[in-house]
């Protein structure tokens, strides 16, 4: 009386997975600048810049190791999970 449901297998539809790979634009960085040159804010963390720039934090993070590469930005305090950063 009971069937048992055999797992749905998944059909190879073909299609090709493609890594997320993200490299800071100059337009993005210009925006960091514009907006610490404005003095916006006291410091930048991830989540801070993820919700000005309206970005992933993922993203918001590798924009602020290459902001502080180029001088924009200086680090702070550099925790694991939430860096601080201050202007340069």
């Amino acid at each position: 009386m009971s069937e048992k449901k055999k797992p749905a297998q998944q059909a190879s539809s073909g299609k090709e997975f493609r890594a997320n790979i993200f490299e800071p634009t100059e337009d993005i960085l210009k925006r960091l600048k514009t907006a610490v040159s404005k003095q916006g804010a006291k410091y930048y963390t991830p989540y801070i810049l993820a919700q000005e720039l309206n970005i992933r934090v993922s993203v918001a993070r590798k924009i602020l190791r290459e902001a502080e590469k180029k001088g924009i930005l200086k680090l702070y305090s550099g925790g694991r999970r939430a860096p601080i950063y201050v202007p340069a």
